[in-house]
């Protein structure tokens, strides 16, 4: 099959592209500037097409294109919303208009769309040490988390009404290598993987928040298998793509430490930094319902992946 991919040159788009053509078939690849680092570079250039082009002015050409995987996004880290809310809401929908738009004009058989679990209703995860499973049931029981969020569940019930078929997938925190480690829009996983790092010299790691923020994680690998199952297997709708079982920022960083090996790295607590919503679990009952479990990497594993891939890269 020919398969579009848009935000190819980033970090999930890269993991998914390399996906694609390992399991034989050819990825046209879409973004807005070819990627900044050698690690994707070297899966950009083994694409049987590349297209730079801004989606948010442009609708893709997608002749002769069998799916599309729709990942490209403005989008960063607690940090970079807190500070930018405005522009990646406009730019995010302004991208998905396009994008649905081509799907349509070029009769995409059926494609893909990420979404996020910012969609889900604020108030819900807002008591600490209460992380609530949030199901696809929950979605429109309150308000989005941030600008971000609302895109993001505006873009869900565009594409239940679309003439085309266009799949959702509720992604909660996905990390792995070739992540964005440096700069505002650096993710919490690999933000903790550095610090550890960094604290083989420092001895001190700096956390936002009080540590008891819980989240759940997924690694991209099994996050781009569970992309391609959402695809080409059954749908019933929107479906979260994560991983069940909320740990703590803390117990996450703390982790780091001992793969960096600094266990003993005193964590000091800024409180004056945002931290996002203070507990939010994932349900994966629907997603192992019509694919099955596809969760393969433990926490453990897949932070010590980052932590060696930075240590040979970086």
């Amino acid at each position: 099959m020919d398969v579009a991919i848009t935000g190819a040159a980033g970090f999930l788009g890269s993991h998914m592209a390399a996906f694609v053509m390992a399991n034989g078939h050819r990825v046209h690849a879409y973004a807005h500037r070819p990627p900044s680092d050698q690690w994707r570079l070297n899966i950009w250039n083994r694409c049987a097409t590349t297209h730079i082009s801004d989606l948010r002015w442009q609708p893709p050409v997608f002749n002769h294109i069998d799916r599309v995987i729709h990942l490209a996004a403005n989008m960063g880290g607690v940090g970079y919303f807190t500070a930018h809310d405005y522009k990646p809401f406009i730019d995010n929908s302004r991208m998905t208009f396009n994008v649905l738009e081509s799907i349509d004009l070029w009769q995409i058989e059926r494609s893909f769309l990420a979404a996020s679990a910012c969609l889900y209703p604020t108030q819900m995860q807002m008591e600490p040490g209460k992380a609530p499973k949030l199901d696809e049931s929950m979605i429109e029981l309150g308000f989005p988390d941030q600008m971000y969020g609302r895109e993001k569940l505006m873009m869900t019930r565009l594409a239940e009404r679309h003439n085309q078929d266009v799949r959702v997938g509720i992604l909660h925190t996905v990390y792995g290598i070739g992540q964005e480690h440096e700069g505002e829009r650096v993710k919490f996983p690999m933000a903790a993987a550095q610090k550890a790092r960094q604290a083989r010299i420092t001895g001190t790691v700096e956390m936002w928040g009080d540590g008891q923020q819980q989240r759940s994680y997924l690694y991209v690998d099994d996050a781009v298998r569970m992309i391609w199952a959402v695809l080409e297997g059954d749908y019933e709708g929107a479906v979260n793509i994560g991983m069940d079982g909320a740990v703590t920022c803390d117990q996450i960083q703390r982790l780091c430490n001992t793969l960096a090996g600094v266990p003993n790295a005193e964590i000091i607590y800024n409180h004056a930094q945002p931290s996002g919503v203070l507990a939010r679990d994932c349900s994966s009952t629907k997603f192992n319902r019509l694919y099955g479990d596809l969760v393969e990497v433990g926490y453990s594993e897949g932070f010590g992946r980052i932590i060696d891939w930075l240590d040979e890269w970086h």
